[in-house]
């Protein structure tokens, strides 16, 4: 199959190719054997599909087309049932990178005060949950560690035991019935607590189901407002942190150390900006649609996270989705202009990402999703941390070179 490239613009290739029929069959016959289907014209679709995908890869390999968006393709019947596919193809634009070094912008200093540290160390104080033992029967709004054992027909049943379950009485965190039962149980007391999964209960063999769970309560202890004093710290179990005063110190630490982080990634930014300004690249317009479009569909999963309907987070805002693609805009160009620019850094600096640097990064990522790095790697190629990064290799190194 011969095909024909053109340029139709600085951003634009557009292949064409004709396909001819007898070849057109063979590749819908081998189609039809592997999909198993007898639909004709989505196996006649699918095989146009896979000879378009199949020129498309012969021009970037041949000709090193570097492809910014998917490419529009189009089929055109001829006569004798030959097919013309023409393949319009968005290419990654040229960056004439101006200055990127020497512009010495200034790290903020960084200063954490004793107010700012009060301030934190009683928020972490005001937000934990302290309970203490009491001696009298629980009421509701009390915590009980309780061990427990579910028999069905006389069978303990899977799932149905714990031992020192800390359990808030009102909570309804139980099956409807089981916390109203614990009232009044004291420490050490022994009880048997009668209920009934519901109907809808998410486990067959338990829905509806009558069951007697074995309850031994180990204490009853009511909440407590916490106190800053060396007893409160000592309960949180931090590492060489037992006293107000070691808690104090840990504080300022962390917050200088987030505090210093922002102050970097601030500089790091006015340096890119610099870098930005200065650099010259003209962005195809269907660049620009694919990243607003992946913004707005980002925002929409948003909203669906709130429970709103675009629709009425439209209507509350006062504006048309054409509107809201024009708002986007701007950062949008900015962000592909920032990646582009960085990539040229890279090529020209010759930065890398080495596979040991990949195999630390999927490290990383097994300790932070608590997922095996093997399992990992099924779902995310090398292919797709390696841009990763070599982009935060080059902002270090936008960073180095442009520190004052």
């Amino acid at each position: 199959m011969d095909k024909k490239l053109r340029k139709e613009n600085k951003d634009t290739v557009v292949i064409e190719a004709v396909v001819a029929k007898a070849d057109l069959d063979e590749v819908i016959k081998t189609v039809t054997e592997k999909q198993g289907s007898e639909d004709e014209a989505a196996n006649r679709e699918a095989a146009l599909q896979f000879e378009a995908m199949q020129l498309i890869q012969e021009a970037v390999t041949e000709e090193g087309l570097k492809l910014a968006t998917q490419p529009e393709i189009k089929f055109k019947d001829e006569k004798d049932g030959d097919v013309l596919i023409t393949i319009i193809c968005t290419l990654v634009p040229d960056v004439d990178l101006g200055k990127y070094t020497g512009f010495d912008v200034l790290k903020e200093e960084v200063n954490v005060s004793d107010e700012e540290v009060l301030e934190y160390v009683m928020q972490q104080v005001n937000s934990q949950e302290m309970w203490e033992d009491v001696d009298r029967a629980a009421k509701e709004n009390d915590q009980v560690l309780i061990d427990f054992i579910g028999v069905k027909d006389g069978v303990p049943f899977d799932g149905g035991s714990a031992e020192n379950y800390p359990l808030v009485l009102g909570s309804h965190s139980f099956i409807p019935g089981f916390e109203e039962q614990l009232i009044g149980i004291k420490k050490e007391e022994q009880k048997e607590v009668n209920v009934s999964f519901p109907e809808d209960y998410f486990e067959p063999s338990l829905a509806g189901a009558p069951v007697v769970f074995q309850i031994t309560c180990h204490a009853v202890q009511e909440k407590v407002k916490p106190q800053l004093n060396d007893a409160f710290v000592e309960k949180l179990g931090m590492e060489n942190v037992k006293t107000v005063e070691d808690f104090k110190a840990a504080a300022k630490e962390h917050m200088h150390e987030v505090k210093e982080q922002e102050a970097k990634n601030k500089q790091a930014l006015e340096i890119l900006d610099k870098v930005v300004e200065d650099a010259k690249v003209d962005v195809p317009q269907a660049m620009i649609d694919q990243q607003v479009d992946q913004e707005l569909g980002q925002l929409k999963q948003q909203i669906q996270q709130y429970g709103m309907q675009f629709d009425q987070y439209l209507e509350m805002a006062q504006t048309t989705e054409e509107d809201l693609k024009k708002q986007i805009e701007p950062q949008a160009i900015m962000q592909i202009k920032q990646a582009l620019i960085l990539i040229a850094i890279a090529e020209k600096e010759q930065i890398e990402a080495s596979q040991e640097e990949i195999a630390q990064e999927y490290e990383v990522m097994s300790n932070v999703y608590r997922m095996p790095k093997e399992q990992l790697q099924m779902f995310i190629s090398d292919d797709v941390i390696r841009p990763q990064i070599i982009q935060r290799k080059t902002l270090d190194f936008l960073t180095k070179n442009n520190s004052k």
